[in-house]
């Protein structure tokens, strides 16, 4: 979570509604869309928010290949290290983890041709500031594609609230406006399955 971390008490039922399982999951807009979607292709440089256990990190190294790079993060020491353990194990020499910050990518300015997230965005408290990041970290006419879902009410009138029981998520046309405030031009929203999508934006110029 890109947020400050919070006790979490963990708990198991027989009923698990299907958005729930498919949010635990990680999303239902595949991940071969999310690749496809930013031409993820040999060479390249890739970078992901909030990695969680490494799966997209691993399958996006694949496809740039050993000329390309990755980076990748997580927040806190705990995740980070489960993250770098992960890559060691995945024996993908064009990886590195980086430690996350709530404010910044801290990936190098202009070094990703593409940045992509999953169930992140709606955790970032401010959302302008963590923005203005991913857009210096781009490269001119780079992409970022956003994976995220809609809150099942209304959307919190805080973006510091997106992840409060009763309003958890965020809504595509808000991730639409914060981006175009960080000069990233929204440029396709696809939906999902359930209350799923994808919004892809591009770093103007070239």
């Amino acid at each position: 979570s890109f947020r400050r971390m919070r006790p979490v008490l963990l708990f198991v039922t027989l009923f698990v509604p299907v958005a729930v399982l498919a949010q635990r999951s990680g999303s239902t807009i595949p991940s071969e869309q999310i690749f496809d979607t930013l031409t993820l292709r040999d060479g390249v440089t890739v970078c992901e928010i909030g990695a969680g256990d490494g799966d997209l990190t691993i399958a996006a190294a694949r496809l740039v290949g050993p000329q390309g790079r990755v980076y990748t993060s997580e927040l806190g020491e705990g995740r980070v290290n489960t993250l770098r353990e992960r890559v060691a194990k995945s024996t993908l020499a064009q990886i590195t983890v980086v430690t996350g910050d709530p404010g910044r990518t801290n990936f190098p300015d202009e070094a990703c041709d593409a940045i992509f997230m999953r169930n992140v965005y709606h955790h970032f408290e401010e959302p302008a500031v963590m923005n203005a990041s991913i857009a210096a970290a781009l490269k001119p006419g780079g992409r970022l594609a956003v994976v995220d879902f809609a809150p099942a009410n209304k959307e919190a009138e805080r973006a510091a609230d997106r992840d409060e029981d009763g309003s958890h998520g965020v809504s595509a046309e808000s991730v639409s406006r914060e981006l175009r405030a960080a000069r990233l031009e929204p440029v396709s929203s696809d939906s999902g399955a359930q209350r799923w999508f994808m919004v892809v934006a591009a770093k103007q110029g070239r």
